[in-house]
């Protein structure tokens, strides 16, 4: 018996849902998707701070290439500290004559360093902006890492560590202070797409500590002040 073209479509057409119905019997249902997929609290962070306001989120998008460059000076301090650590050994005249931290002034970054030592203390941060919590921490006997961000996908980053410390110094102001008993350098941004920078030199435990945000500087000069 042959069929029309009308019959072959409507038979056609009903293979096609039964196929259809056949693929996705055993797919979750959109409310069992929404119980399974839960977007981290960052990326809902940014998400908010992208619909809130669009152009502000693109812009603060090229700025944590400063935070990237930060990591892979902590990096190259690892290396560095443990050529220099060899050095120290081999020579008391060397081993002698650090006994403190080293500032080095370059054309487009200062370079810090301060004796290797393990970084067996417990730290703690004691004040932090309201608004910012603790996104990313990374433990490590030459180094901590602490990031705190906040919905507005601003960043505070810092950094414990002994060894190498570098940071840039061509987007920003600079000036010397003290806090609590510590030698501390400021460098307060003056480029839009530059952060603001802290390397505090605590005498206690010969550590460097270095503070990365572009909050306004005041605010990380009371982060500086509350960490112990």
């Amino acid at each position: 018996m042959l069929m029309d073209d009308i019959e072959f479509e409507e038979i056609l057409t009903a293979a096609l849902y039964r196929a259809s119905e056949l693929d996705t019997e055993n797919a979750p249902s959109d409310a069992e998707l929404d119980n399974l997929v839960q977007p981290s609290p960052r990326f809902q962070r940014k998400i908010r701070a992208l619909l809130r306001n669009p152009n502000v989120y693109a812009r603060n998008q090229r700025r944590p290439v400063y935070f990237r460059v930060m990591r892979v000076a902590a990096v190259i301090f690892i290396v560095l500290t443990v050529m220099f650590t060899a050095t120290i050994a081999i020579s008391p005249t060397v081993r002698a004559a650090v006994v403190t931290f080293v500032r080095t002034w370059l054309e487009d970054r200062t370079e810090y360093y301060v004796p290797h030592s393990n970084l067996n203390q417990d730290w703690t941060v004691g004040y932090i902006p309201e608004g910012f919590e603790l996104i990313e921490e990374v433990y490590h006997f030459l180094q901590i890492e602490l990031v705190y961000g906040n919905d507005e996908n601003m960043e505070i980053y810092i950094n414990i560590s002994t060894g190498n410390q570098i940071v840039d110094n061509e987007h920003s102001d600079f000036y010397n202070t003290i806090i609590n008993g510590n030698i501390a350098d400021v460098y307060v941004s003056n480029d839009e797409d530059a952060p603001n920078i802290i390397v505090m030199i605590q005498d206690l435990t010969g550590v460097l500590i270095t503070f990365v945000s572009e909050l306004d500087i005041s605010e990380l000069l009371k982060i500086a002040e509350n960490i112990s």
